[in-house]
């Protein structure tokens, strides 16, 4: 469904937007492609910036009967979302310009607010290297830094002010499958997640936003924009301990990624939990997840829905609109629909409420790792460990179904 850009977004209209959150940003890995056997492809994109609540809707506003301006990548070969290769996701977070890893140092005591204090009671600087869009003042840098600071305190629930809803498709329900006599009926059997499309997008990458509100106006998509939890924001191992959220034990990476657990991964992890906890307090059925680098496809609503029907009757609680493979797929049910092996990237899947709750319900904040090799993992692959030799480790501190199997049932 999606794929990389190949230019930045920010060439569309000739320069930054003025306004922090003018631009729109993408998720919190890096870009790369890929295309699964099933013929779906993800993308990553650049992310947005800046402020929360209603100064992020208002700096929207301006974008949203423009977006059309910005040009449409051609799709590729029956994929629906492309994103970045594994490699160049392990490039950029070696050269990062701030590589904060799991073995955050000890630091002083947080304020009420979240946002923290440094001694003597004088507020936090902005960390050196904090990564940011183009075009931003050092006032709205520093805004932006204890926004998103506080941000990362309100985790795991989902507040009014992290949820900005963008109506871009027509006039009632959002479906993508079409057929059936009962349309509620049929979309909960197909896994249909309707108006339940969620963008996860970083405050400070502006321009990833904006390419994905062009992307989502593009396919006549309407969604949720959700304020990313900002992995660069935390500072110390007491952050991580405050909200309850703790890597594998003993996590060191495996062969294929073999450095520390970075901020950016535990953004991404923390930030994906937040709609599964969203999902499981409304009794969301089905939602698609979308990380805001990622590149529909062409015909992306029209072909999702024909891959959900043609997943119809398969048991399953998570499919993959776009992926990485690194292993061979396990089993082919049907044109466009597999049943994969070990793979990467999250910028795009459909997760059903039954997944969800599974993954609350265990707690998985707890002991986590990169979220792409945690879905292979809890998805029983890697067992040869041929790309992971970490598996076997890993797997004593994952939960399984009740009946010891797998607790992720996917598809492609």
């Amino acid at each position: 469904f999606c794929e990389p850009r190949t230019a930045p977004i920010d060439a569309a209209d000739g320069g930054t937007s003025p306004h922090p959150r003018a631009a729109l940003p993408r998720p919190l890995r890096a870009r790369n492609r890929g295309v699964s056997a099933s013929g779906f492809a993800v993308g990553r994109r650049p992310r947005r910036a800046a402020s929360v609540g209603a100064q992020r809707m208002q700096s929207l506003e301006p974008h949203l009967g423009a977006v059309a301006r910005f040009p449409t990548r051609a799709g590729g070969g029956g994929v629906l979302v492309r994103g970045p290769s594994a490699a160049q996701r392990r490039v950029e977070s070696r050269s990062g310009a701030r590589p904060q890893h799991s073995r955050l140092p000890h630091g002083p005591a947080l304020s009420a607010d979240g946002v923290g204090r440094a001694h003597g009671g004088v507020a936090q600087e902005v960390p050196r290297g904090y990564q940011l869009d183009a075009g931003l003042s050092a006032q709205e840098t520093e805004h932006l830094w204890r926004a998103q600071r506080g941000r990362l305190f309100r985790w795991p629930r989902l507040h009014e002010q992290d949820l900005h809803a963008v109506a871009l498709g027509g006039p009632g329900p959002q479906r993508f499958c079409r057929g059936g006599a009962s349309p509620e009926e049929d979309a909960r059997a197909c896994g249909d997640p309707g108006d339940n499309v969620f963008v996860i997008s970083l405050a400070r990458r502006p321009t990833r936003l904006k390419h994905a509100l062009h992307q989502l106006h593009a396919q006549g998509v309407s969604a949720t924009i959700v304020d990313a939890v900002d992995g660069d924001t935390v500072l110390y191992q007491e952050d991580l301990e405050r909200v309850g959220v703790a890597s594998l034990p003993g996590y060191m990476g495996h062969k294929n990624h073999d450095i520390l657990l970075t901020t950016g991964e535990v953004g991404c992890f923390m930030s994906h939990f937040t709609i599964w906890q969203h999902m499981v307090e409304n009794n969301i059925q089905s939602a698609l997840i979308l990380e805001d680098d990622c590149d529909l496809q062409e015909g992306f609503s029209e072909r999702l829905g024909q891959y959900l029907e043609e997943a119809k009757g398969e048991d399953w609680n998570i499919l993959f609109a776009g992926r990485s493979p690194m292993e061979g797929d396990w089993r082919r049910i049907s044109e466009h629909i597999v049943e994969p092996g070990y793979t990467l990237w999250t910028v795009g899947y459909v997760l059903r409420l039954d997944a969800a709750q599974r993954l609350v319900d265990a707690a998985v904040q707890r002991s986590f790792a990169p979220l792409d090799d945690f879905f292979s993992v809890l998805m029983g692959r890697g067992q040869d460990a041929a790309y992971n030799d970490q598996v076997h480790g890993w797997w004593p501190y994952l939960p399984t179904r009740e009946d010891g199997t797998p607790l992720l049932r996917p598809l492609a």
